[in-house]
């Protein structure tokens, strides 16, 4: 793989969950840059806005999680989600509130998985 873009990154978000609000569409690259400073943070490297290939499987993971997020918030649904062998499809009785957490936990998984020294924190009333 190569480095790709938050742009590229957002391209892939919207193939990969289905019916994204255009409210939350046209926020995808801060979704994307929060995602990736908060990787940043936690690991204590820099990544930058071209992601190259080791961070690219957290990123989509934490950015995913951070997109279903704002959908549950804005109570929008999703049917059908798909991150490499990752692979959720509840149809009608979907809860993006737990596919996020889920999704979040995955990313993060994958940051510790690098390898290096981690730091982390937690903001009040986050999940």
């Amino acid at each position: 793989m190569a480095a790709l873009s938050i742009t590229e990154i957002g391209s892939v978000l919207l193939n990969m969950i289905d019916n994204v609000p255009t409210t939350i569409s046209g926020t995808l690259p801060t979704i994307i840059s929060q995602e990736i400073y908060n990787a940043e943070n936690f690991a204590g490297v820099s990544i930058g806005t071209s992601v190259a290939d080791m961070y690219q499987p957290p990123i989509f993971s934490l950015a995913a999680a951070g997109v279903l997020n704002m959908m549950s918030l804005q109570g929008a649904d999703v049917s059908n989600i798909k991150l490499g062998e990752f692979s959720v499809n509840k149809g009608s009785n979907s809860n993006t509130a737990d596919t996020s957490a889920k999704m979040r936990e995955d990313g993060m998984e994958k940051l510790r998985n690098l390898g290096g020294e981690f730091s982390s924190y937690k903001i009040y009333g986050s999940a």
